[in-house]
């Protein structure tokens, strides 16, 4: 087991994550305890920093490597706290946080990526904090095993050398607001606008989110919502204001919604919050709750004495059907919306 294990409310550490009234008082939740066991070879495949490696290999190092089932509000690393190991992320998201105590994240640790080798080598306490925001499968590994195996295995050693220089780099994490110099080419999972995950986590990693559920026979449901007349604050207010209006607006959503839904935004700019243990009334009755309260959230304008901006959404909600493939899931959610926004917006439709 890991020493020290500690998890945090998070509304206490990332504004986007406050957890609603609303699902306080009888909305399903599916937060867990979280576990920790021995990885398996699978898990060790999916990390670049076993790529080449044999089923022989990733069994001797799987003997060593803990698997962590997070739930959010997971503490990995707090500030000041000794570290000798570095947790990659399989599946969920991880972020990092200021000591001084600012709730916003400083950056992101998505799928594929790992944060703690530089405290792990120079032997010093953690300077950030760095907590889990989703229910997440991390790898962690001490460090000397890191350095015994990279001893007697040429490949892995490769690979070890290329995680070290990604960090040299900057690019084993996105930066919120600024990039790296030499930020990594490797497709990210997260929209740096919204914050919200992007179209490639649509088309990668959903699939995966739909499997699971349909092993374990576990409802899913998802709103879907546009901003209404987008293209109209383009074209009257200019392009910066409406990357305003999205950025707000993405980060209510991840306001309004529980730490266990999962939100993403694709390539059209229609948002998705995915549903765990949901069935179509309680996406409903989030769906009427965030139209009811869009009304509240106001937008500034860059200009000094302008106006704030307030805007309205579309929505549309449906649930994971049996044979329903990921992709018709997420396109029936859209037509949904297409047609609330045909109706004239601000509308709400569950039906074709």
């Amino acid at each position: 087991m890991l020493d020290g294990i500690e998890v945090v409310e998070l509304s206490e550490v990332d504004l986007d994550f406050s957890i609603e009234e609303m699902f306080q008082q009888g909305a399903p939740r599916t937060l867990e305890t979280t576990t920790t066991e021995l990885a398996s070879p699978d898990e060790l495949a999916a990390l670049d920093l076993f790529r080449g490696l044999s089923n022989g290999d990733l069994g001797v190092l799987a003997a060593h490597c803990q698997s962590i089932q997070a739930v959010p509000g997971y503490v990995l690393l707090a500030p000041g706290r000794l570290n000798t190991r570095i947790y990659s992320v399989v599946e969920g998201q991880l972020r990092l946080y200021a000591p001084s105590g600012e709730k916003r994240p400083l950056a992101l640790i998505d799928v594929g990526h790992s944060t703690g080798l530089q405290s792990a080598l120079s032997m010093q306490p953690a300077e950030h904090a760095v907590i889990a925001t989703e229910i997440s499968n991390i790898i962690a590994i001490d460090v000397a095993t890191l350095e015994e195996f990279s001893k007697r295995h040429h490949g892995f050693a490769l690979n070890y050398i290329a995680l070290l220089a990604s960090y040299v780099r900057g690019d084993n994490c996105l930066r919120v607001g600024a990039h790296a110099p030499g930020s990594s080419t490797r497709p990210s999972y997260v929209d740096e606008l919204t914050l919200l995950h992007n179209q490639h986590w649509l088309d990668t990693m959903l699939p995966r989110l739909v499997a699971r559920f349909r092993m374990v026979e576990k409802p899913l449901a998802v709103v879907a919502l546009a901003v209404d007349k987008l293209e109209v604050i383009v074209k009257d207010h200019g392009i910066g204001a409406g990357l305003r209006v999205l950025e707000a607006v993405g980060h209510w959503v991840l306001d309004q919604t529980r730490p266990v839904d999962i939100l993403a935004v694709d390539k059209s700019r229609y948002i998705f919050a995915f549903l765990p243990d949901c069935d179509l009334d309680a996406a409903r009755h989030l769906a009427e709750r965030l139209k009811q309260e869009i009304p509240t959230l106001s937008v500034p304008l860059a200009q000094e004495n302008a106006r704030a901006l307030s805007v309205t959404l579309s929505f549309g909600i449906a649930t994971l059907e049996k044979r329903m493939k990921e992709s018709d899931f997420v396109h029936k959610a859209e037509a949904l919306v297409k047609k609330a926004i045909s109706l004239g917006g601000n509308q709400l439709v569950d039906t074709l």
